[in-house]
């Protein structure tokens, strides 16, 4: 694959080279300004919108843009701490002395937005932009708390007390292979969850609290506090973003000269304080420096469990080449976060003990210069040190276990009750690597803008992996157990990818047409070679309507504990002799290994279709987007039984001060237990609609609506066979086992929000009310499985196929499972309400408050199956922040 890539590097460069030099380039020439000051802006982005033409205006804020070709354009000017102008250009000849006036980002412009915009990017088909202002609405301190401004979207309280990930286009079903599929990507690099192993069992399925092992990235970790924006991708991505199933999120942080700022925002459960400053260099440059410090408690009147972060970082943003406008941002940063437990005075046993601790070290470097057209690199090492702690209070006498390798073992009882610790030492490394080059050119009346590159990922885990106890022991258990493992012996996981994407323009007298043709082609875990195709479609007419239309597929990798399961344990107890007499006490157990071979997993495929329309005109503007979205090879845990022979030992001699003398019966009896193993069997299909609206502003007070919403159906099916044992079913003894059809589940939710935003520029103020509405949400079984069973088990463990004309037939009768006819009492539709007020001070400072369900509205219906009533609304919250400017 290498070789491959090293090959077709020069052919592209020849190719950019050539094609540069077809058409005649036309050149812009301006300044940047300060539109209160009139002093010139340094370091501010003046790029043609949609294009890789760009430059960065110098100390006294000129710009030069080259390589231009004739036609109508989108200039775009933006610069930290100041609102982006945007201005539409008709190109035909070069131009000089283009003067713009940019506005500091303050509540007394005329026009701020706080809500997301939805639009079609380069990044995407359809994607959600959040700018600096909305971020500063929501009062976020996490990621996921400015992500509420997506349409479907709920509102609420920062909630730290559970790991929180990105779930886009999901009612359900799938969220943990959801959110494994969307990207988080920070100044360009893509954050990676793929090495991460910290499970206490596998064959249980036991993660432990917020490891998040095979889940997206733990959005808690990513403080807001430096955030100048962020934009979701929910559509058909851009070729350039990979490893994925559902989209991604792509983070951009503050670059640039800022003055020293300090935030505080507090609710009832958690509080954050951060400080943030950059510097302008005397050599040119900014360096951003911020720090952020946040603790939570998981309820009002509880201070047992509690996480806690910690977040520095730096980032040295240069022009490196003015000739060829070439700039660089290295950046370095770390960050804590805790999950732990206090002991309680008033708890004389604490049957669990947990905490969950992770450290990370992130290195990262990117940059764009003008060579070979527009030349994009990026580079990034990420490091994280991992631990995790579950103490476990177990009763017992019971056998203790130390073998490593299959036998029949003698040993001893743990004491009547005993903790039983285990530790877990993760250190996961996600190396990524990008370099790609844009070029524009012309074909008669077409303008292509096309993207090429090459991408680099590396994963591997050199932790020590699972630690027990200072003796090395664990006591036996009724299902399949874990001992010490490592990870840094299991191999690394890699991905190797070329892509290539041309967005090919064409502009009539009336109309503008936008096609977006783009191939990924990756070669992943060193055995499959996959290609997905991207493309999109978007019509304009007359400057207001837009059709719309996209297709794509895309891959995400299996994790390293998916591929590489630990060992599991089955330990049979044969004799257990538990006499009064410590000295006197033995028991008999053998060990049986089964080591999952994982190696046929395929990665998991996301398939998107979507189409839309768009209608904008003056103050009008109106999205609405269909879609179907499915994920097929999904990797699941489901249940397989396995089967063991347990010799019958008995006492053939006791003695009064010793061990007795203890041999086999000659007799034997099958014990079977079941154990959780990977396999590709997850599939589900979303459909939806998702709708976004603005409206004009009423002139005389100044108020603005906005109206967003989402209609979502998730059909999910786990395509592999249950096992339940006769006597679960018979509540007899079991002898044999049955194996059934699992159904599929139908999740549907439909959510609506109308803010009410009052904007009063005169005193610095914004006022924004929400209504949200929750239509539905409900879940229920979307095929019902037959009560008949598809093959059994005998108690030998030797698997029977039964004939589909006899699967109804006496003789299996304890095996018929339960005809239950489940279904879950759908919510009923409820509102709810939530106030955010912020005001800013003539010397920058603003003060921010809000409540939800301020109106303190909580209905409530009684379940149908459970028979217990269910409130839907949680209790107001008010939260308050604050934010200095130094």
């Amino acid at each position: 694959m290498m070789k491959l890539t090293k090959s077709l590097i020069p052919i592209f460069v020849l190719l950019f080279v050539s094609i540069s030099a077809q058409a005649q380039s036309l050149s812009l020439k301006g300044k940047v300004f300060d539109s209160k000051t009139k002093a010139p802006l340094y370091y501010t982005v003046v790029n043609l919108k949609g294009t890789h033409v760009y430059d960065l205006t110098k100390e006294d804020g000129s710009f030069t843009l080259n390589e231009i070709k004739k036609g109508k354009y989108i200039l775009l000017i933006s610069v930290l701490g100041y609102q982006a102008q945007e201005k539409e250009i008709d190109i035909q000849s070069s131009q000089t002395d283009l003067n713009f006036y940019l506005n500091p980002s303050s509540l007394d412009l005329e026009e701020v937005t706080v809500t997301a915009k939805a639009s079609q990017s380069k990044s995407g088909s359809t994607t959600y932009k959040i700018g600096s202002q909305a971020i500063q609405q929501v009062q976020p301190i996490s990621v996921s708390d400015i992500l509420q401004l997506i349409p479907g979207s709920q509102v609420g309280a920062t909630d730290l007390s559970t790991a929180s990930q990105v779930n886009l286009r999901s009612a359900g079903g799938d969220e943990d292979i959801n959110s494994f599929g969307t990207a988080v990507i920070i100044d360009g690099n893509q954050l990676s969850n793929d090495a991460n192993m910290q499970a206490f069992n596998s064959a249980v399925s036991d993660a432990g609290g917020n490891n998040v092992v095979n889940e997206g990235i733990d959005l808690r970790d990513i403080p807001a506090s430096n955030i100048e924006s962020v934009e979701v991708v929910s559509g058909v991505a851009s070729a350039k973003y990979g490893n994925i199933t559902s989209g991604a999120v792509l983070i951009k942080r503050k670059a640039g000269y800022t003055p020293w700022r300090f935030s505080f925002n507090s609710n009832p459960t958690s509080y954050q304080g951060g400080v943030n400053k950059g510097f302008k260099l005397k050599k040119g440059g900014f360096l951003n420096a911020d720090f952020d410090y946040t603790y939570a408690n998981n309820s009002p009147t509880s201070r047992r469990d509690y996480y806690q972060r910690i977040n520095t970082g730096l980032r040295w943003t240069k022009e490196f080449s003015k000739k060829r406008s070439w700039s660089n941002n290295l950046a370095f940063s770390y960050g804590l976060s805790f999950d732990g437990q206090r002991s309680d005075p008033d708890e004389t046993v604490v049957n669990t003990e947990s905490e969950y601790k992770n450290q990370s070290y992130r290195l990262s470097n990117n940059g764009n210069l003008n060579i070979l057209g527009r030349t994009n690199y990026s580079f990034s090492v990420n490091y994280t040190n991992q631990y995790s702690k579950k103490n476990l209070l177990l009763a017992g006498p019971i056998p203790i276990i130390e073998s490593l390798e299959e036998g029949t073992y003698y040993t001893k009882f743990t004491p009547i009750s005993f903790y039983q610790n285990t530790e877990l030492h993760g250190a996961p490394v996600n190396i990524n690597g990008r370099f790609d080059t844009e070029q524009i050119f012309t074909t008669g009346k077409l303008k292509h803008n096309t993207n090429i590159g090459i991408e680099y990922s590396f994963n591997k885990n050199y932790g020590k992996g699972k630690v027990l106890d200072k003796e090395g022991q664990t006591a036996s258990v009724s299902g399949p157990g874990s001992r010490e493992t490592d990870f840094y012996n299991v191999p690394a996981s890699q991905i190797y990818s070329v892509y290539f994407q041309d967005d090919i323009n064409y502009s009539g007298e009336k109309s503008n047409y936008l096609l977006k043709l783009g191939a990924r082609y990756d070669y992943m875990i060193e055995k499959y070679h996959l290609l997905s195709p991207r493309l999109s479609l978007s019509a304009k007419y007359f400057d207001k309507f837009r059709i719309r239309a996209a297709y794509g597929l895309s891959y995400k990798a299996p994790s390293m504990l998916q591929l590489n399961p630990a060992p599991a344990y089955f330990d049979i107890i044969n004799l257990n002799h538990y006499a009064n007499d410590e000295a006197r006490r033995l028991a008999v157990v053998t060990t049986y290994i089964h080591q999952p071979q994982n190696g046929y997993l395929k990665p998991s495929r996301g398939e998107t279709f979507e189409g839309g329309f768009d209608f904008e005109h003056k103050d009008w503007n109106f999205r609405a987007t269909i879609f179907q979205k499915k994920i097929t090879n999904g990797i699941t845990s489901n249940g397989i039984l396995k089967t063991f022979e347990k010799e019958i030992w008995e006492v053939k001699e006791d003695y009064p001060d010793s061990q007795p003398l203890v041999g086999p019966t000659g007799n034997s009896i099958y014990v079977s237990s079941k154990m959780n193993t990977y396999v590709n069997a997850f599939k589900s299909k979303t459909t939806g609609l998702e709708l976004s609206a603005q409206f004009p502003k009423v002139k005389a007070t100044n108020t603005r609506f906005s109206l967003s919403g989402s209609y979502l159906k998730t059909n999910s099916h786990r395509d592999f066979p249950s096992v339940k044992s006769s006597g679960s079913l018979t509540g007899s003894q079991a002898n044999r086992y049955g194996v059934y059809e699992t159904p599929s589940y139908n999740s549907y939710i439909c959510r609506s929000n109308l803010t009410v935003i009052q904007h009063i520029p005169e005193i610095k103020m914004m006022v924004t009310f929400t209504g949200e509405a929750n239509w539905i949400n409900k879940k229920e079984v979307g095929s019902y499985p037959s009560i008949y069973p598809l093959a059994y088990y005998e108690k030998t463990g030797e698997y029977v196929e039964i004939p589909q004309e006899n699967r109804s037939n006496e003789e299996f009768s304890d095996l018929f499972n339960s005809d239950n006819r489940y279904k879950s009492t759908p919510d009923p539709t409820y509102f709810n309400f939530h106030l955010q007020v912020r005001k800013e001070t003539k010397q920058g400072h603003s003060f921010s408050f809000y409540a939800n369900n301020f109106m303190w509205y909580n209905p409530s219906y009684i379940d149908k199956n459970s028979k217990t009533r269910v409130y839907q609304n949680a209790k107001v919250t008010f939260g308050f922040g604050m934010n200095f400017k130094l």
